[in-house]
Order: C-alpha cells, then sequence, then structure tokens
C-alpha cells in the first residue's frame, strides 16, 4: 500500500529532471508509509525521515535554481511555499521524535496534500516556462 501512487501524466510538470526528482520523493514517501505499516522501529523509521529530509532539500533547491535560471516570475512565492512544507515537515518529524515510533496518520496526510497540491498545482505552473532556459 503506498501513501501516493506515482502517475507520471497526471505530475508531469514540463521538466524531465523535476519528474525525476518528485518520483524520488514519492517513493522514499512511500517506503515511510510501508516500513511504518510493517512496523519498522523508530531507528529505522528515523532514518527513512533523513533520507526524506535530504532528499527534499536537495530538490527544492535545485528546483529553485532551476526557476531563477528561467526568469520564473513567482519563484518568491514558490520559495515562500518550500519554506513552509520544510518547516510542516520538521514539525511532525518532531512529533514522530518525541513519540513512541509510529508515524501519526496526519503525517501521511500531508504528504498526501503536499504532492497533491504542490506538484498538480504550484509546480504545473512553471512548466510552460521550461522551454525558456537557454542550454
Amino acid at each position: 500500500m503506498t501513501v501516493l501512487a506515482w502517475d507520471p501524466i497526471r505530475f508531469d510538470v514540463g521538466v524531465a529532471r523535476m519528474n525525476d526528482e518528485h518520483r524520488v520523493l514519492v517513493g522514499l514517501m512511500n517506503d515511510i508509509h510501508d516500513r511504518a505499516g510493517a512496523g519498522a522501529g523508530k531507528a529505522e523509521l528515523q532514518g527513512l525521515f533523513r533520507k526524506l529530509a535530504d532528499a527534499t532539500v536537495r530538490h527544492f533547491k535545485g528546483e529553485e535554481a532551476y526557476l531563477e535560471s528561467i526568469g520564473y516570475a513567482d519563484l518568491r512565492t514558490h520559495k515562500a511555499i518550500h519554506a513552509k512544507l520544510l518547516a510542516d515537515f520538521t514539525a511532525h518529524v518532531a512529533r514522530f521524535e518525541a513519540g513512541d515510533g509510529r508515524v501519526e496518520k496526519a503525517f501521511f496526510d500531508f504528504l498526501s496534500l503536499w504532492l497533491r497540491s504542490h506538484i498538480c498545482h504550484v509546480d504545473m505552473k512553471y512548466g510552460p516556462n521550461a522551454g525558456r532556459k537557454a542550454g
């Protein structure tokens, strides 16, 4: 069972590198969901949270650099959305760290909303600008 199934058509933002990175993030989110559902221990889940956090930070930095390179008009707003997502993610991880090793349903709801709203609505806005990038 996954928290979100990757849909290469629905989640296509028009930039292959970003699509590939989004697919990695979805895979890591699903790994957390699957391992938590299988009763994985707190230490294992902490490692998965770290992998997702690291991949997310790398992706956001790369995406923001890409958007800057194409002169994306809404870059400032996009960066603010990324900062909010990271803050929310960090808060969920902190609750997990302070808890008994179970991942709350609210965390998976957050992940699902993050993917559906961010990729399908926020990231889709930069796709039409993708062709403007030189090189």
